[in-house]
């Protein structure tokens, strides 16, 4: 009989495809962030105007100075305000660029040119110091609050943690399902932004977590996590 003693189980190596050891890399955080996001372009042409303003002085403010503004800042309000989806944007362009060649032919846009050019809106450097400083708290409240509402995948489990106390709740991946969906063109230009839909056998509505921001990049990563398998032989 033999004295040997029956060697002990080993664990088989990972797949080359497996991530490092480390917590963080095995994990996905995802965070939904409001719409206010999208107006990212008027928070940094209000600094830009109160700086220009400011050189400039109260006296000697560039004429369509408070003109730009205002359209940048319309422009994030129709954003904001309508979804553009790919051919609502295409019919768009397509429209405008009829009309550009229309009246650049016909010559019947120079009243547009016109009524922009004696617009005349003038605001000081003040309103431009105020405006960016609003957006400014506004977006350190946004980035506060996303610390404490955020998704996380992991390899075996889909985590939504929420508020203060760091409420729980956790699905398990097993015959999860996700998707990516881009519905808004203009949001995607903005900020690569898009949603994620979650649809899992526990939960009887589809889950759907709003406005991720380079939702492809996002959308590599969770694709990532989810497929690793790892085998245990024993």
């Amino acid at each position: 009989m033999s004295d040997e003693t029956p060697a002990a189980p080993v664990e088989a190596p990972a797949p080359s495809s497996a991530p490092s050891s480390d917590p963080a890399s095995e994990r996905v955080i995802v965070r939904a962030y409001p719409k206010v996001i999208f107006f990212w372009l008027s928070w940094v042409c209000s600094l830009v105007a109160a700086i220009v303003a400011h050189a400039n002085g109260a006296d000697d403010l560039p004429t369509h100075l408070g003109t730009i503004w205002m359209c940048i800042f319309a422009f994030n309000l129709m954003v904001i305000s309508f979804d553009f989806s790919e051919v609502i944007s295409v019919m768009i362009i397509a429209l405008v660029g009829v009309l550009i060649f229309a009246g650049l032919h016909f010559e019947f846009l120079s009243f547009i040119g016109a009524f922009f050019r004696n617009l005349g809106l003038q605001m000081n450097a003040n309103f431009y110091y105020t405006m960016f400083g609003l957006f400014s708290l506004i977006y350190l409240i946004v980035f506060i609050q996303t610390r404490f509402d955020y998704w996380e995948f992991r390899h075996n489990e889909v985590i939504h943690r929420r508020g203060v106390f760091a409420d729980i709740r956790r699905y398990s991946t097993e015959d999860l399902r996700w998707f990516k969906e881009i519905p808004d063109v203009m949001e995607r230009i903005l900020c690569g932004s898009g949603r994620m839909i979650l649809t899992t056998p526990t939960e009887k509505h589809p889950i759907i977590i709003q406005h991720v921001l380079g939702i492809n990049r996002i959308d590599e990563k969770v694709a990532d996590i989810l497929g690793v398998k790892r085998v245990v032989m024993k």
